[in-house]
């Protein structure tokens, strides 16, 4: 590799962690509150995560590369509030869960995390940011979901395509987006036209990426934004049973 193509591959390598990592406190796992649980995924990867609430209807909060589930820590504590039961959880090589990091897996650690709140509760929502929201997408392709939030969402990324799963989702799917986000400039609006379900699309302005729009000026208006759709897109409960566990 050349001078010029490491620099380049550095400059890039430096914007794309600038915009991932959200300016959250660093926290460490016994300030997160919420109940300790853990499950296994399908090729036996133990992953761990924290419970929040008793409600019937649960959402799945799963974190972008390279932060961790402590940047929807809050949230979840406001869904729990609401009267939600909030989960977050590691994906697998990301501080509390175990094997190494392997962001290819995400729909499989994603999907391990569903199947882990499937008896627990009535329906499901997932909410996903940056690699969080290509997880979403792929299990609500094939799961049973009352909707799914996409937060910066890349068509690929990380081992992960898109763009055949996004049309596959039937439950209604809010995108939301930064006007001027480099990461991800112009994909979410390619998987929003690509997506077949109910949608709709929300543009922040600025550049901030997945959950660093959490903690920007705009968080408040989003954290109402997504409180809001799932109050508007309660689903069908499952029933008494959980199929396929």
């Amino acid at each position: 590799m050349s001078v010029r193509s490491r620099l380049l591959a550095i400059t890039a390598l430096v914007a794309f962690a600038a915009g991932c990592f959200a300016p959250n406190p660093t926290r460490k796992p016994r300030d997160l509150g919420g109940q300790h649980v853990s499950f296994t995924t399908s090729d036996g990867v133990l992953l761990r995560g924290h419970l929040y609430g008793t409600g019937s209807t649960g959402v799945i909060l799963a974190h972008m590369y390279p932060a961790d589930q402590s940047d929807w820590t809050d949230f979840a504590q406001v869904l729990a509030g609401h009267g939600y039961q909030a989960l977050t959880f590691d994906f697998r090589g990301f501080k509390e869960s175990e094997g190494r990091s392997g962001t290819e897996f995400a729909g499989t650690d994603l999907l391990a995390a569903y199947q882990f709140m499937r008896p627990r509760v009535s329906r499901i929502f997932i909410a996903g940011a940056s690699l969080g929201a290509e997880a979403a997408i792929l299990v609500a392709a094939r799961e049973d979901v009352a909707g799914i939030i996409c937060i910066s969402t890349p068509t690929s990324f990380g081992g992960l395509v898109v763009t055949d799963s996004i049309p596959h989702v039937r439950a209604p799917i809010l995108f939301v987006t930064s006007a001027d986000d480099p990461l991800v400039a112009g994909q979410p609006e390619i998987l929003y036209r690509l997506a077949v379900a109910p949608k709709s699309m929300q543009v922040y302005p600025g550049r901030a990426h997945g959950t660093a729009i959490l903690f920007g000026p705009y968080g408040p208006e989003l954290q109402a934004l997504m409180l809001r759709f799932f109050a508007d897109n309660p689903g069908n409960a499952y029933g008494p049973q959980a199929s396929g566990l």
